[in-house]
């Protein structure tokens, strides 16, 4: 039997039901976006005016349309909705998507309202997706029904499940265009009147194309059920939760816009843990914790080598380990053997590995290569630490050849951080992202998505 999101993210056919000729309006930016990004399925937009509108023949109304589409796109007001649900049942529709808001994030009166639409629903039979929710993204069949204009889609093993309406495209967005992230899927769950993340999440732990799955919540409904398909799917893949609503600031700014219910942040924390599911405590870490558990190695264990451009970046990395349960790894004899010849031959080798400590290098290639070639070969090196300094007068680093030599020999997982003029550094980090390294804003949060890494793998091992 099919999965009841597999035709939320994967439906052959799709109506948009409330498409505006206005091009700044939801239903327009639909149907933008499905045909920018080459929609496999066939697409119905109605409205009652008929005509095209970009491209696509437009239907008066759902009694107009074929019989049998897979997946309904509702712009129709809350006070429509069970009108609607009538007439897709009518014509065979089983899954809904509901786009507008005036459910239960708008107090009492929506509550009852959004109760009435569940009901209403169950008794016909259709599954529904949201209120007040962004629609789903799917990179591989080009499906992007959220009405945020999004500029590029880049394909990736990260998922991502919001309860909160434009959490996901901007922050997809960006993570495509800045951050160099790609993903498989990005589902926004909304007010979670029917469908929720448990069930998103149970369906994406099946889904070949994700590796890691990214959750934003408010609040959790059916904790049991949530804690249970987490400990299953956490097993087989990553799953990374940032919640707000941890103070009762949060959480009343939650409610006023999905009707967040309120949990014991204590309890919660320490039953994700049990779930083996890592929590993020910020923005920055939910992303740098998607990000490094879709880079392509796995760590033996927490024995980390660092290589520096500068002393102090190498203390900041080596009180960054300490913090995050890591440690600096004792270069075998071979590895210093590799690495003095080439990198420091008038001064000590040691971990960190500071080399500039005797002067600027003759050759700013060799001494990132050579190192980080050896940390490959060394067992009681886990993980390496990169840390580049970039300019475009002095030390260009080719990083295109760093990447092709390195990738005989990558086993293990490679972490970079680049610092100089923010242009180059941008253009660097995209080249070492796109050739499979990882790169960060900072040592610090390079050092605590590592140290989440191993955590994450540590657990798997003793469950």
């Amino acid at each position: 039997m099919e999965h009841v999101v597999k035709h939320f993210l994967e439906p052959k056919s799709v109506t948009i039901i409330g498409v505006s000729r206005i091009s700044n309006r939801p239903g327009y930016l639909i149907l933008r976006n499905l045909r920018e990004f080459g929609f496999l399925g066939e697409v119905y937009p109605v409205n009652p005016e008929g005509g095209d509108i970009l491209g696509f023949r437009t239907y008066g109304s759902i009694q107009e349309l074929p019989q049998n589409i897979e997946l309904a796109v509702s712009m129709i007001s809350a006070d429509e909705t069970v009108a609607l649900l009538d007439d897709c049942a009518a014509k065979g529709i089983r899954n809904v998507l509901l786009v507008s808001g005036g459910f239960s994030e708008a107090g009492e009166l929506g509550a009852k309202r959004q109760m009435t639409v569940v009901r209403h629903a169950a008794e016909k039979g259709i599954r529904l997706m949201g209120p007040n929710a962004v629609g789903p993204v799917n990179t591989s069949n080009g499906m992007v029904l959220g009405f945020y204009p999004i500029e590029r889609l880049k394909k990736g093993g990260i998922a991502m499940i919001a309860q909160s309406g434009q959490f996901c495209c901007p922050v997809l967005d960006f993570m495509n265009s800045s951050q160099y992230i790609g993903v498989s899927k990005s589902v926004d769950v909304g007010n979670c009147c029917d469908i929720d993340e448990a069930e998103v999440m149970e369906y994406l732990g099946e889904d070949p194309e994700t590796k890691v799955i990214a959750i934003y919540m408010e609040s959790i409904r059916e904790g049991k059920r949530f804690l249970e398909v987490s400990r299953r799917v956490s097993k087989k893949k990553p799953i990374i939760v940032f919640k707000t609503g941890r103070t009762e600031d949060g959480l009343r700014t939650a409610e006023s816009h999905t009707g967040a219910i309120a949990v014991d942040d204590t309890i919660f924390d320490v039953a994700l843990r049990q779930a083996g599911v890592m929590r993020a405590r910020d923005l920055d870490e939910f992303l740098d914790l998607a990000k490094i558990f879709d880079c392509r190695c796995v760590p033996r264990g927490n024995r980390v080598a660092v290589v520096t451009y500068s002393g102090g970046i190498g203390s900041m990395a080596a009180d960054a380990c300490s913090d995050f349960g890591l440690e600096l790894a004792e270069l075998s004899k071979d590895t210093v053997d590799k690495i003095k010849p080439t990198v420091l031959p008038s001064a000590k080798v040691s971990n960190p590995l500071d080399t500039f400590s005797v002067g600027i290098p003759s050759d700013i290639n060799s001494v990132y290569r050579v190192p980080l070639m050896a940390f490959m070969d060394d067992p009681n090196v886990d993980m390496a630490l990169s840390c580049f300094m970039v300019n475009r007068l002095v030390w260009r680093i080719d990083f295109e050849d760093l990447l092709s030599n390195l990738r005989q020999l990558w086993t293990k997982p490679v972490i970079g951080w680049a610092i100089g003029e923010d242009s180059l550094v941008r253009e660097c980090a995209e080249i070492l992202e796109e050739g499979g390294m990882p790169v960060f804003p900072s040592p610090e949060r390079a050092v605590r998505a590592m140290g989440a890494l191993w955590g994450y793998h540590r657990h798997l091992s003793n469950t």
